[in-house]
């Protein structure tokens, strides 16, 4: 999922390609499987750390991302 990674990549302050795979943290045919199609209004949502980040990944489409060590 790029926005998973651009959204890392902008909380870090990095360019996405610096970043190391987002497979490496979570299956991300599952993660696209899980959210693919679903509405607004699910209430669906994985939290899941990715380098250094505790990543939220929410059913309407949004990307939370903070630093691991702010947990």
């Amino acid at each position: 999922m790029f926005a998973v990674v651009s959204a890392v990549a902008e909380t870090n302050g990095t360019d996405p390609l610096e970043l190391p795979p987002l497979g490496d943290a979570i299956d991300t045919d599952a993660l696209n499987e899980l959210f693919t199609g679903r509405s607004e209004s699910t209430v669906a949502e994985v939290t899941f750390q990715y380098a250094d980040y505790d990543v939220t990944v929410r059913g309407n489409g949004e990307v939370h991302v903070r630093s691991a060590q702010q947990a």
